[in-house]
């Protein structure tokens, strides 16, 4: 009886403490704030995420040790390198112990170049603008391609990357150039080259008649001088003929430089 007794009391003295610091460890564990975890995914881009500024991977992402509270998330695309590249930024909010996934999709950007630049740029039926353009697929999906178009030179069809961002180019040919059989003249080149030639035939045929009407009439007041000094009837006669001459010369003038008028306000 004595030893029973004995050893129940060496029970609770060695039995006593190591219970209290069981129940110390448990409250202590309730009290530490409940972890968060945060799924974060692109679709077909990958991704770099930084969380508060700092880098956390690449997507597909799972974050397991997030505490809980407001997060500032940065997403970047892999293709840092390139000027179309872009960027998400969004912030979170996690209660604690809560488990959430976030799936984003960034926006693509194409940027259409033509040689030279001016040429419209058709989506389907539509005009789009004029080279060189900025497509995104913020407000549509972007198609294909498209179908750029300019004043005297061929229509080009220009396809477009089929995903990510990226620069679409062309060089476009001249509508003459396309067959020997075609005419210089239907192109840009040739009508302003045809434009010019008018001009300078009207500015030297303009040039040409106003010195000419210049020398007659020099003549004429000099035949007249002799004349009024002689009384030589021929004298007069001549006087007479190059003054007409010089008033045929004056008109040509004038309608030369009406000409050359036209010629420059039409190009």
């Amino acid at each position: 009886m004595i030893a029973l007794i004995t050893a129940l009391f060496m029970f609770g003295t060695v039995s006593g403490p190591a219970a209290d610091s069981s129940a110390s460890r448990a409250q202590r564990d309730t009290s530490l704030p409940a972890m968060c975890s945060l799924t974060v995914r692109t679709g077909a881009d990958t991704a770099t995420v930084y969380v508060d500024s700092a880098r956390a991977g690449r997507t597909p992402l799972t974050l397991d040790s997030l505490g809980a509270g407001s997060h500032v998330l940065r997403l970047v695309q892999d293709d840092t390198a390139s000027w179309l590249t872009g960027s998400i930024t969004d912030t979170v909010f996690l209660s604690p112990g809560e488990s959430r996934t976030l799936r984003y999709a960034f926006e693509r950007r194409i940027m259409v170049v033509t040689d030279p630049s001016g040429a419209l740029v058709y989506v389907g039926d539509s005009v789009a603008g004029t080279t060189p353009l900025m497509l995104t697929s913020l407000l549509r999906p972007l198609p294909s391609d498209v179908n750029v178009v300019r004043n005297g030179y061929e229509s080009t069809i220009i396809p477009l990357p089929g995903a990510g961002s990226g620069v679409a180019r062309a060089v476009l040919h001249k509508i003459w150039e396309s067959g020997p059989s075609e005419s210089p003249f239907m192109s840009e080149s040739g009508n302003s080259q045809r434009t010019g030639f008018r001009l300078y035939l009207a500015g030297g045929l303009t040039v040409a008649a106003g010195a000419a009407a210049a020398y007659f009439k020099i003549k004429a007041d000099s035949r007249n001088a002799l004349f009024q000094e002689t009384g030589n009837p021929a004298l007069q006669s001549e006087t007479r003929r190059l003054d007409v001459s010089a008033a045929l010369s004056l008109a040509a003038t004038e309608i030369g430089f009406a000409f050359f008028t036209y010629f420059l306000l039409s190009d």
